[in-house]
């Protein structure tokens, strides 16, 4: 209903009441403000719009006493029209007590909120504008705009700015009656589609030209972009202007009837990119005409996308960090969720603001209340894939769609000055070969002549050659990939590099560093970044030294080559740490970073010992060591085969398993896990969390039938009899056996608290909902084998371990580790087994 609708029936309903009965509206009349139903409050407000337009009401304080009361009911509130009525009768009887003598609004304590957008206003147009901290390019613009006789009106938002734009226009001397300022007080951060309908709701004139504060408009502005018909609207189109004037498509000319239509800008939309197209988008739908601007007729001051977007990293900024921040990406997310999210229409419920003081020639405002609307975050975490996928398939090409988002989201997570197009490349081709966190990628590219005719001994010595070098790589931290020259298949590789991920001569590489075998030997000369080492003949002659040779000491050695997931790899490590000792050889820990466990040790730990991160058995040997093999899917292992400590020369054992050992035994090899100290990170996870508690449970669910699709779970990594005992043991780990035996415990009164530790986000939300604040943990976002997450991990064991009572997942080396790190005996019950 329009405004002149409004005046119309308030005054029939006024002209409807009984002549001569007159209507005190004072506190204790015969209402109660506090209690009568909002539909009530609409009617005695319509009744004292009457009163007043009379002459039956003409004290001011109980008008406004009556407003008060009437405020008091929608105050805080989110029903939208509950607040407009209340703001167009106080807009109403403002109207009426003007015409009445003394304007309303100039008693200071007036209660009113800003109205929506309203369909009628004045003949002539309105400049809405808004500005956040953004004053220097407003002043540049304000006088194009003020030229213009057709301006009838500015009305500048000042969005919570530290220096106020009045005082920034009185410091530049731009003085002029037509300038109305709003400030909106409070705000915490910009947001368009708040602000500028802030200043539609407050505009008067039938025309609205909507510019940022970095529009400059040229003197025949008016003449080329005539908005004759109201059914029409001018916008700014940014496939049609020069380079860096992309951004005027803000830029738009409309009548208030079609903005107040369609309900102004989309306030779902809360951050930068979208906002523009979406309004036109709903226009045109709602039948309103789009024109382009004419040409050379607006001009966008230039600024940087920082001071646009606010967005400001640092060297430590993850690559989601940045890559969100830019404007493409929130544009494209932006659209998504306009897709997504219900329709924006003048139905609504826009930002409720309070008006705190009028002037004539502006007001203040602040919010009040919070918004009605909050995005649910699955629907922003979906939009967001969406737009990212889209801009990396863009910039990356089309490998980048067979990449999963567990990935991308791994990826996204690192430090951004650690990712490259390579990470692209390799994650679509082979996700599971991606370098771990901080290591720059090493690409070898084998010159095709090396790779031709070379006789058996030749080829052995190459693969020996080469073998050298990926040690020395991974000594230096770098992870090795191949790129394939353009006529050589993946299947003329020497041995020594078929296991590694090979790139087509096609695939993206990003910038590149050119080294020498001679550099790689130094490895504090290397450059900073990926590196390309381009293999030739020649250069395998100064190929650089051995695993062995590259770690310092001359006592015999006991290698520990630590396989599989984090507890596998610490109770092999402990095992040999205790052989080490009896035999009198150097333990030298061999922890290569893969699927299993992409964390490195010194990620973990804070270790003086030897500790190299490549596995060479191959190396050892041919290098004449005792090699012993416990991975049963591997050709030629052994598993539990006995390690003769008596013997002479070092001992290579690869393994996920104790080491069998007359040295080796339960108290011993703990003694040498405890004595690791975490790093500080880890340490402060475990600070961060409740403890000790009187129970803690360790879920492990994920790897049972259905639940096995992960590299690191899938059945190739053990024999198929080991593997059916994983699904057995696994689904005698279900979180209901748990919560079962829980309840037992608390009626028994010996579960107050409870440490939880699971490898599934929905344990966690199970746990949470049925126990509440008796549960401790520690919240992730992530349940991989990422570096970040292994620290988790090594905190839930600490954690698990200091309880009571621990109940535990039958078959997982993760429970045991729990039970080695205990600081002393651990009392345990297993899954399956005890409950």
């Amino acid at each position: 209903m329009t405004l002149n609708k409004r005046l119309a029936s308030v005054t029939r309903l006024a002209a409807a009441w009984p002549p001569g009965r007159k209507r005190e509206f004072c506190v204790g009349d015969d209402m109660n403000w506090k209690e009568v139903s909002q539909e009530s409050m609409r009617s005695s407000l319509s009744r004292l719009y009457g009163d007043i337009c009379h002459g039956r009401v003409t004290n001011r304080k109980d008008i406004v006493a009556a407003l008060h009361a009437a405020h008091r009911q929608v105050a805080g509130a989110s029903d939208r029209k509950a607040i407009d009525s209340y703001s167009r009768f106080a807009r109403l009887i403002d109207i009426a007590c003007a015409r009445n003598g003394k304007p309303l609004n100039e008693i200071a304590d007036f209660p009113q909120y800003l109205p929506s957008i309203s369909e009628d206003g004045r003949p002539g147009t309105s400049v809405v504008t808004c500005s956040m901290n953004r004053n220097r390019n407003l002043v540049k613009a304000l006088p194009s705009w003020l030229k213009h006789q057709e301006v009838c009106e500015i009305v500048i938002v000042d969005w919570s700015s530290e220096e106020p734009v009045r005082r920034a226009l009185s410091d530049a001397r731009v003085e002029d009656e037509r300038i109305r300022i709003l400030r909106v007080d409070g705000a915490d951060r910009w947001v368009l589609s708040y602000a500028f309908n802030a200043g539609f709701r407050f505009s008067r004139y039938q025309k609205i030209l909507k510019a940022d504060a970095d529009i400059v408009l040229s003197e025949d502005f008016f003449e080329k972009n005539e908005l004759a018909s109201l059914d029409a609207f001018v916008a700014g189109n940014w496939r049609k202007v020069g380079r860096g004037q992309e951004h005027t498509n803000g830029f738009f000319y409309a009548s208030r009837r079609a903005l107040a239509h369609i309900g102004g800008f989309n306030e779902y939309i809360t951050t930068y990119g979208w906002d523009d197209d979406d309004l036109y988008g709903r226009l045109v739908q709602a039948g309103y005409e789009r024109r382009d601007v004419a040409p050379d007729t607006i001009h966008h001051l230039l600024h940087s996308d920082s001071e646009r977007t606010g967005a400001k990293h640092d060297d430590a900024a993850t690559f989601r960090d940045v890559f969100e921040s830019r404007t493409d990406f929130m544009i494209h997310r932006n659209r998504h969720l306009a897709r997504l999210l219900p329709e924006w229409t003048r139905d609504q419920c826009q930002a409720i603001l309070s008006v705190k003081n009028r002037s004539p020639d502006g007001a203040t405002v602040e919010f009040s209340g919070e918004p009605a609307f909050e995005i649910p975050r699955e629907t922003m975490l979906r939009a967001s894939r969406s737009a990212r996928r889209e801009l990396l398939l863009k910039s990356h090409g089309g490998r980048v769609k067979d990449i999963p988002e567990q990935v991308i989201d791994r990826l996204m997570a690192r430090e951004n000055r650690l990712v490259a197009p390579l990470d692209f490349e390799l994650a679509g081709l082979a996700p599971d070969e991606l370098a771990p966190e901080d290591w720059p990628y090493l690409v070898i590219e084998p010159d095709p002549g090396l790779l031709r005719g070379p006789g058996r001994r030749a080829r052995g010595d190459l693969d020996a050659a080469i073998r050298r070098l990926r040690t020395a790589a991974t000594a230096a931290r770098l992870h090795c990939i191949v790129k394939l020259p353009g006529e050589i298949g993946a299947s003329c590789l020497p041995d020594s590099l078929r296991d590694l991920a090979a790139l087509p001569s096609t695939a993206q590489l990003g910038e590149l560093c050119t080294i020498s075998v001679e550099t790689l030997q130094e490895p504090d000369e290397l450059p900073r970044g990926n590196l390309l080492l381009q293999l030739k003949r020649e250069a395998l002659e100064v190929a650089p030294r051995s695993a062995p040779e590259l770690v310092a000491g001359r006592r015999r050695r006991l290698f520990i080559d630590a396989q599989h997931g984090l507890g596998n790899r610490l109770r092999a490590i402990g095992s040999a740490a205790a052989i080490a000792q009896a035999t009198e050889r150097e333990l030298v820990i061999v922890w290569e970073p893969d699927h299993h466990c992409q964390a490195r040790f010194h990620d973990l730990f804070e270790y003086a010992g030897a500790v190299i991160e490549r596995c060479f058995p191959e190396d050892a040997r041919k290098g004449a060591m005792a090699v012993y093999n416990y991975m049963t899917v591997e050709e030629g292992a052994a598993k539990d085969a006995l390690v003769d400590g008596a013997k002479d020369g070092d001992i290579y054992a690869r393994s996920a398993f104790v080491l069998k050992s007359p040295h080796s035994g339960w108290e011993r090899e703990n003694a040498f896990i405890r004595s690791l100290r975490p790093v500080e990170a880890v340490r402060a996870l475990v600070e961060s969390v409740r403890h000790p508690n009187d129970i803690s449970a360790h879920v492990r669910m994920e790897a049972g039938p259905g639940r096995d699709q992960n590299s690191y779970d899938r059945p190739e990594n053990w024999l198929a009899s080991d593997h059916e005992l994983i699904h057995k043991w696994r689904e005698s780990s279900h979180f209901s056996r748990f919560t079962k035996r829980i309840d037992a415990l608390i009626e028994e009164g010996t579960a107050d608290t409870v440490f939880v530790a699971a490898d599934l986000p929905e344990t966690y939300d199970e746990f949470l909902k049925r126990y509440g604040d008796r549960i401790a943990w520690l919240p992730r976002e992530l349940y991989d084998r990422s570096s970040d997450q292994l620290q988790y991990a090594l905190a839930d064991a600490l954690l698990l371990g200091r309880a009571r009572l621990m109940l535990g997942s039958t078959w997982s080396s993760f429970s045991e580790l729990a039970t080695r790190l205990a600081p002393g005996v651990l009392n345990r019950e297993m899954s399956g087994k005890d409950f």
